[in-house]
């Protein structure tokens, strides 16, 4: 009898230890919410307009060119009226948008129709360090398509004003 009491004990201590450890595994833990090294606010950026194309839908908004902490270049793109589950190209081009240049200068990822938005990431990421400083020289336009039609164009760099910049 002694020894079942004995053995019953070690049982009993093994599963209550067992049971411990498990509940210490499941507890939550509360999210990390700082910023990870080299992290944080954009606080830099240049925002031009794009106008719609008459007959074309209304396709309008921004395009916004952001500074990050390395010194890339975020780009943004945000307008409205565009249909649902439609895809819409976006590119810079050189020159000015009233010239309708065909040199591609920089294809973007196309725009989500749903959202209004690039597609495959919120921002598109230019490496180049020095692109963000030299943007009031940059001789471009960004042109956003409907299969082969120009459905919105904005001017950009030495070509237009900022309408916001920070």
């Amino acid at each position: 009898m002694k020894r079942n009491i004995h053995t019953l004990v070690k049982v009993t201590v093994a599963a209550l230890t067992c049971l411990l450890f498990a509940a210490c595994e499941q507890t939550s833990l509360e999210p990390a919410l700082n910023t990870a090294p080299g992290g944080g606010t954009l606080n830099t950026y240049k925002a031009y307009e794009l106008d719609s194309i008459p007959g074309t839908g209304g396709i309008y908004g921004r395009i916004v060119f952001w500074k990050d902490n390395v010194n890339r270049t975020l780009v943004q793109v945000s307008v409205y009226n565009t249909a649902e589950g439609t895809s819409y190209p976006a590119a810079l081009y050189s020159g000015i948008a009233a010239g309708g240049s065909a040199t591609s200068l920089l294809q973007l990822y196309a725009i989500d129709g749903t959202k209004g938005e690039l597609s495959t990431n919120k921002f598109f990421i230019i490496d180049d360090k020095t692109f963000y400083n030299s943007l009031e020289t940059y001789d471009a336009h960004l042109s956003i398509f409907s299969g082969n039609t120009l459905v919105s164009s904005g001017d950009i760099g030495k070509n237009a004003e900022p309408v916001e910049a920070k």
